[in-house]
């Protein structure tokens, strides 16, 4: 703001103290170049300011996380045990869902969500719980769908991880399989 005066400041000196014609036409397009650079210079000070403003991804997934509801592996367990109606939605890659999935879960990725999600649940109340490898894509897919107006709308803490550490079985294109955890010999010694 303040090289915006100072540039008009200058053009109105020549153009007011510089009588003769022949003066003020020699000197019009240098000053006209000056005032168009520091309109450039405040631009390019602004944007950086709006630059240094950026959310990391930390950020934008604790946000995330801290406005949709959670729902643990030990609910999730329970939940499929009682045969409660619920749709599960993995929104890992492809790559991902088709190396091991939760049993009966829908796969849509994260980008194609909001394309798909009505194909699997055209009720705003129905209830949907969503994962995917850890839980911070799938808290951004819950905030999504919930924007949506699915009111429903759950993250499975620890997502996919969580649940196969749990001890619970995954289904793949070969079946059923349980993820084993081998412990290094070392580390068996320092407990």
């Amino acid at each position: 703001m303040k090289r915006l005066k100072l540039s008009r400041l200058i053009v109105e000196y020549f153009h007011y103290s510089l009588k003769p014609q022949i003066m003020y036409n020699k000197f019009k397009p240098l000053v006209l170049l000056f005032a168009i650079l520091c309109t450039f210079n405040l631009i390019a000070q602004e944007s950086s300011v709006a630059g240094d403003a950026l959310k990391s991804k930390k950020e934008i997934v604790e946000e995330a996380k801290a406005q949709v509801e959670k729902m643990s592996v030990d609910e999730l367990k329970a939940m499929m045990e009682e045969d409660e109606s619920f749709q599960l939605v993995d929104v890992r890659t492809e790559a991902e869902y088709l190396a091991g999935h939760i049993q009966g879960a829908k796969w849509i990725p994260r980008g194609k969500l909001e394309f798909a999600i009505q194909s699997i649940a055209q009720d705003p109340n129905a209830k949907l719980i969503l994962y995917c490898r850890s839980g911070s894509r799938s808290a951004l897919s819950v905030v999504s769908v919930m924007d949506m107006g699915y009111e429903k709308v759950y993250n499975l803490t620890g997502g996919f991880k969580e649940w196969t550490e749990a001890g619970n079985h995954a289904f793949n294109m070969h079946g059923e399989f349980a993820v084993i955890a081998f412990e290094k010999k070392e580390a068996k010694e320092e407990r």
